[in-house]
């Protein structure tokens, strides 16, 4: 989180503090910020966590080379943007730099980020960000240039909206890691089964019921979860991190070889287990049943797409899942004991209905064992995976540069990084020279 706001660097830091922004980061003043190279505001961007003094313009030349947000790629571009300067002489050292030079800094790509502000000057970096948000109150200028407005005005809104987009986010995996499952499990089962040369185990009847357990309920009990604060200790994604991660990738790959192994059992061997005729209708009932049941208790398994045993956890406070579950059973009871005729079932007896039920529920603690296989997450999909590294490099370099390890806000601005070290110091000595008791 960075402050940028016109009160002198004083009144910023003590305020960042209270606020918990300004922690042992670096607080810089704008007419020094805009007479950095980019290369040296690079360098200092890891660590900047307050700007002082600042103009409109600072704010937007800070979202644009965070986020690369158009910077000019041609010189023609840059020119128009800088009239008077020359590309060959000063495109290196104005900002907000251009296009080359930022991709060949920032391999892996540059920052998702977020403004907030409600001024019309706040415009040009409220429309840069990738996600805007301006206060109810501000002017129309800066809720038009938005993607969100905060209608009550209350700063701790843009938290519960993170919260709730990081839940979002989570409850589309969720479901991806459901229907994923059923339909790997549903595929090879009749596509084994045809190769065996038996009748299809699920009929397209079957098969629809299924899809509609897969599409529409299992959206609806999977895509109703409610976020916990827990979301938030998470680090962010990149935009181009894919859906399914290896933790989802080993539970899909795990659950399936289950319900396979399991279903082709039923197939080959479950007409001599229950006693009743091979590929007949009560043979394939019993499939089915056991099919469906597999996925209801997978859906309990597809509530965590992490290393989470525990997938009852917080159950209570979704009441839509525990209703399509009750639902899904119902209609489960009904496809088999009634519809016979028009699903090709049959009725079951109780030992059949409860063997069914109990083989489904295997995959409760075949998916609590699965999340013990040891699998992380790439740690290339993170939005700060790429530059942790060049952070904590550049911390230390400062702390090298520099004779104390804790930022204040002595002086006029302050400023780190390689390039700046001369400015680092002398800023200390300024500040040691006037007294001041906080260090750098």
């Amino acid at each position: 989180v960075r402050m940028v706001t016109g009160d002198n660097v004083h009144t910023a830091c003590a305020i960042a503090r209270q606020c918990g922004i300004l922690t042992d980061g670096v607080a810089l003043e704008g007419p020094r910020f805009r007479a950095m190279t980019p290369r040296e505001v690079d360098e200092v961007l890891p660590r900047l966590q307050v700007l002082a003094r600042s103009s409109p313009e600072d704010k937007y030349l800070l979202v644009t080379r965070l986020n690369g947000h158009g910077l000019p790629s041609t010189r023609a571009e840059w020119e128009d943007k800088h009239p008077g300067f020359s590309w060959e002489k000063d495109r290196d050292n104005l900002l907000p730099g251009y296009r080359e030079e930022w991709l060949a800094s920032r391999p892996h790509g540059g920052e998702v980020v977020g403004v907030t502000g409600d001024g019309t000057n706040d415009a040009p970096a409220l429309k840069a960000a990738d996600v805007g948000l301006a206060m109810g109150s501000g002017t129309r200028v800066a809720r038009d240039a938005s993607d969100i407005v905060i209608t009550d005005d209350r700063f701790s809104d843009i938290v519960r909206a993170i919260m709730w987009g990081r839940s979002v986010y989570d409850n589309i995996r969720k479901f991806l890691q459901f229907q994923l499952t059923v339909n790997v499990v549903a595929l090879l089962l009749v596509f084994i089964g045809a190769l065996a040369d038996r009748d299809p185990p699920l009929n397209a009847i079957m098969m629809l019921w299924v899809n509609l357990i897969m599409d529409t309920m299992g959206a609806l009990a999977l895509g109703t979860e409610e976020p916990t604060a827990a979301l938030l200790q998470r680090r962010p994604y990149k935009r181009s991190a894919p859906l399914v991660s290896r933790p989802m990738a080993r539970n899909i790959l795990s659950q399936s070889a289950f319900q396979l192994i399991l279903l082709l059992m039923l197939l080959f061997q479950g007409a001599a287990w229950f006693g009743v005729e091979d590929e007949g209708r009560v043979h394939y009932s019993i499939i089915f049943n056991a099919f469906v049941f597999c996925q209801v208790f997978n859906e309990f398994n597809a509530r965590s797409i992490f290393d989470d045993v525990d997938v009852f956890s917080g159950l209570e406070r979704n009441p839509i899942f525990i209703g399509v579950i009750v639902v899904t059973v119902g209609m489960q009871a009904f496809m088999v004991e009634v519809a016979g005729p028009f699903t090709q079932t049959t009725g079951l007896t109780g030992v059949q209905w409860l063997a069914s039920i109990l083989l489904g529920a295997i995959a409760v603690p075949v998916g609590a064992a699965m999340r013990f296989i040891p699998v992380v997450e790439d740690e290339e999909d993170f939005a700060d995976s790429a530059g942790m590294v060049a952070k904590a490099n550049l911390k230390d370099e400062a702390r090298k540069s520099a004779a104390s390890s804790t930022t204040g806000c002595s002086g006029g601005d302050i400023e780190a990084g390689g390039v700046a070290r001369e400015r680092v110091q002398e800023a200390m000595r300024d500040g040691d020279e006037k007294g001041d008791e906080d260090g750098l």
